[in-house]
């Protein structure tokens, strides 16, 4: 008990208290992080795909629409009427230079208009065996004049990519520059277009049309096109973004767009989970250095009042030998009665500095955490809604751009003056039809409010006269008309005023595109994130698409732009109407989610405080066992009730109230054993030794019974086997070893030690063959006395727990050894070892004095009986190699 209590006195009380609450504080810490965390990212990453693949989404649909649009437009022009009539003019023979040129100038203004129409379009050529016609008249190398387009290119959509023109396109038939041919599709290798023949009306060739796309559309109209890599079907990259960097951490998202199966990647950067495992880190290490703040002071502070009755008492018992006045000694022990034990309080003490620190980690885990992602998901709400905002605007842009095509055309003005209808159906429906006008509900109205020309309806009608008053006033900007039925279904009507151009600023008529009450709302209905809604408003806050039909109409009940409550308002104009775009973000859906990230572990919350609990109940009853053994202690060393009257009040704690009595009936029994005579110490002396002899005949009492039990089992096993010869021999040797053992001598000499054990072994091997013992014997030691019965139970062992585990053959190596005045007995076995839990539980019970049990047990507790603390028995253990058993012994001759 002293030697422990000594080794406990290494570290302090104090400090013990505060390593073990932020050793349990660390544990319970990083399993909370660690679970915290992966829910955060697993939180994240959901909201993340979302985000991915809304923006997938748009830039698939806007490339496929695109591209789509160009095949459309490319099949329109090479069987379209009007170009057809062109060329067929332009090829006949007899016609003037002057007429070849006005034809040639009206085709390319023609060209001109339907490049209007497209900004993916960077010039439409059409190349004849002796003419080109441009667009912007931007011409390729006349030495291309006279190629037409391999057939085959009609399976690729009529697309051309990047370095395939020479694999697309035949050379002239008879060129003049082989040289310069060859040149000049090196030229168009390097561009992306669109090509298709140019079938005449009696089937003959009359040349190529080239759609030539515009190099920067991608980077200018393509949402997110800095993060995306597009591929060909057959995985040949046409276009990288300039932030795609795949030496960095990335995560990559793929799909096909169906136009010619092309591949999409989008590429999003991983810097997020970077910045958050930092900050996971960080934060970490800050609760970690709180918590070490916390648990130092409050072991300080709590342990003080703990304690402090303890340290008294170890006070007391340094000076007791040097105080003059014990009396006031004791009078240091009285404070006021209560009955807060020590328990209660180290119990108390664990939960302050184990749990405060964890609900702080907790508090401010949630508060960053939830701000983190709540502004990455706004952020990303918001770069969501900037593009879908400008996808929007893009699309208004191009209801204006046809109605400013049809306004300024000045064959239509001249047919609504005359109120020529059959001729401006044709010029529109006809001549005109590449313009779109099959998309939208067209309506052109003359100067009185009269319908003249409609696409879709012929029924005659009016313009509502606000409206109609409104386009009159505007010049040429858009004006706009919302409608409701009956039945709540809403209908938007953009228009513009046709103004002269021979005699500004007279207004010919009106023209209007009729927007159905779901088609706004389509184009930006998909993109919709939780916790959000989009609409668009007027300048007067009047709602004029949502994705609701009921709300269509109603004003807006706060200021565009405003935050209110957990609303915050995204919100864009929209270029050529006085309309905004507005994005509903609701904060508060997010933050409750992450609430409800939070509440989903409440069971963990109440697992760790459970283990907290159990932690610091085993705690309190682990470092308060001492002081119990200690109060044991004292009270076997009472020799009898004292008639002096001890401490008559407590100190308010149960445990350390005991402790003072004890010791201060102890110092006083030392008093009184003082003036005690030489003869009662003598008696003393002789009553502890006899009490040691009773403890070492009783140990070694118990050998004789375990050493039969397993000898009589050999012996069964012999006569079951019919091998009489060897029981007769064994039952000889058991005779030899019986006089040996029945001998009530407690020391003999070595040799007589190990002949004992080799006459055991002897034993042993008519039962068991798989087992050799080697001996390495110093002479030095036969001589030098020894316990009897020390080395028998260890060869037992190694052939019971080694040798009879295994088939294999088992090598016992016994050494006996003289080393500086000690013998060192160790016994080797290569059998299957133990593993290390057994080999700790062995070795707790070799420490236990209290192991009452028979074997190694036994002849370690009677040599450290006999000898002392310094002797006795050791174990060591490797599994699938052996064990190892070492035993001191003093050499005494």
């Amino acid at each position: 008990m002293f030697r422990k209590m000594r080794g406990f006195q290494r570290i302090s009380f104090r400090n013990f208290l505060m390593l073990f609450s932020l050793s349990a504080m660390l544990i319970l810490l990083l399993l909370l992080s660690s679970v915290f965390f992966v829910k955060i990212k697993n939180f994240i990453e959901e909201k993340k795909q979302f985000v991915i693949s809304t923006r997938m989404n748009q830039i698939s649909y806007e490339l496929n629409t695109s591209l789509g649009n160009m095949y459309a437009m490319v099949n329109n022009l090479t069987t379209n009427g009007r170009i057809a009539d062109y060329m067929q003019q332009m090829g006949v023979p007899n016609t003037n230079v002057i007429t070849k040129y006005e034809l040639s100038m009206d085709f390319e203004k023609y060209l001109y208009n339907i490049r209007q129409e497209n900004e993916f379009i960077d010039s439409i050529v059409v190349i004849t065996s002796q003419n080109q016609f441009s667009s912007d008249h931007t011409y390729l190398d006349f030495d291309l004049n006279g190629i037409q387009v391999k057939s085959e290119l009609a399976k690729e959509h009529h697309l051309v990519l990047q370095g395939k023109a020479a694999a697309s396109i035949i050379p002239p038939s008879d060129p003049d520059h082989p040289k310069g041919v060859s040149r000049a599709l090196e030229e168009l290798n390097k561009r992306v277009f669109f090509a298709a023949n140019l079938i005449g009306k009696d089937g003959a060739n009359n040349g190529v049309i080239l759609i030539l796309l515009n190099p920067q559309y991608v980077k200018d109209a393509v949402p997110y096109n800095e993060n995306i890599m597009l591929f060909d079907a057959n995985r040949n990259l046409i276009f990288r973004g300039a932030e795609v960097n795949l030496s960095v951490g990335v995560e990559a998202h793929s799909t096909t767009i169906p136009f010619n199966n092309m591949q999409l990647v989008y590429v999003e950067r991983m810097d997020f989970y970077q910045q958050q495992l930092l900050f996971m880190a960080k934060l970490t290490a800050a609760t970690c250095l709180l918590a070490l703040l916390v648990a130092f002071v409050s072991s300080r502070v709590i342990s003080s009042k703990i304690l402090k009755p303890v340290y008294q008492v170890i006070q007391l018992f340094k000076t007791y030998e040097f105080a003059k006045d014990r009396c006031s000694d004791e009078r240091k022990f009285v404070t006021d009665k209560g009955r807060f034990n020590l328990r209660d309080r180290f119990l108390l003490y664990f939960i302050i500095t184990i749990l405060l620190p964890l609900v702080v980690y907790m508090v401010i885990f949630y508060w960053k955490s939830s701000n983190i992602v709540v502004d990455d998901l706004k952020k990303s709400h918001y770069s969501l809604f900037a593009k879908t905002a400008s996808y929007l605007e893009h699309d208004i842009n191009q209801k204006e751009v046809l109605m400013a095509r049809i306004s300024l055309d000045t064959a239509v003005q001249h047919e609504i003056l005359a109120k020529d209808i059959k001729t401006l159906e044709k010029e529109l429906l006809y001549e005109n039809h590449d313009l779109g006008l099959n998309r939208d509900v067209i309506r052109i109205y003359d100067r009185s409010n009269t319908l003249i020309f409609s696409n879709r309806y012929k029924q005659t009608g009016e313009l509502d006269l606000d409206f109609y008053n409104q386009m009159k006033g505007s010049g040429r900007k858009i004006s706009y008309h919302l409608t409701k039925d009956d039945f709540g279904n809403a209908s938007i009507v953009l228009g513009m005023p046709i103004i002269s151009l021979e005699k500004y600023p007279e207004i010919v008529g009106y023209v209007t595109v009729e927007l159905d009450s779901g088609y706004l709302s389509n184009l930006y209905g998909e993109f919709k994130q939780n916790g959000s809604e989009m609409f668009i408003v007027d300048k007067d806050s009047r709602i004029v698409s949502h994705p609701i039909a009921a709300q269509i109409g109603k004003v807006l009940d706060s200021p565009i732009g405003s935050y209110r409550g957990n609303y915050y308002d995204f919100a864009k104009e929209i270029g050529g109407v006085s309309w905004t775009f507005i994005s509903r973000y609701n904060e508060s859906d997010v933050e409750n989610q992450v609430i409800d990230l939070f509440l989903s572990n409440s069971y963990l919350f109440f697992l760790i405080f459970l283990l907290m609990l159990l932690f610091s109940f085993y705690m309190s009853q682990r470092m308060l066992k001492p002081l119990g053994r200690l109060n044991h202690m004292l009270n076997e060393y009472e020799l009898g009730e004292s008639h002096r009257i001890v401490l008559d009040r407590i100190s308010g704690i149960d445990e350390v109230d005991l402790l003072s009595r004890n010791f201060n009936q102890m110092v006083r029994r030392i008093d009184d054993l003082v003036v005690e005579t030489l003869v009662a110490d003598k008696e003393r002396v002789k009553l502890e030794y006899e009490k040691k002899e009773i403890q070492l005949i009783a140990l070694q009492s118990q050998i004789n019974p375990h050493f039969l039990y397993n000898t009589l089992d050999n012996l069964i096993y012999l006569v079951e086997s019919k091998e009489v010869d060897r029981a007769v021999e064994m039952i000889n040797s058991l005779s030899r070893l019986f006089r040996y053992i029945t001998n009530r001598e407690q020391m003999n000499r070595m040799k007589d030690e190990i002949m004992y054990a080799k006459t055991y072994i002897h034993i042993m091997s008519c039962r068991y063959d798989n087992f050799q013992c080697v001996w390495l014997m110093d002479d030095a030691i036969l001589e030098c006395g020894a316990l009897k019965l020390i080395l028998q139970p260890i060869i037992e062992n190694a052939i019971h727990h080694g040798a009879r585990q295994t088939r294999k053959q088992v090598t016992i190596e016994i050494s006996c050894m003289l080393q500086e005045g000690t013998i060192r007995i160790t016994v080797t076995d290569n059998a299957l070892g133990m593993r290390q839990e057994q080999l700790s539980e062995v070795r707790e019970q070799l420490a236990d004095p209290s192991v009452k049990k028979a074997g190694i047990y036994n002849v370690h507790a009677r040599i450290k009986l006999h000898f002392g603390e310094a002797y006795g028995l050791d174990i060591d253990s490797q599994y699938g190699e052996g064990t190892r058993v070492t035993i001191q012994l003093p050499a005494k001759y």
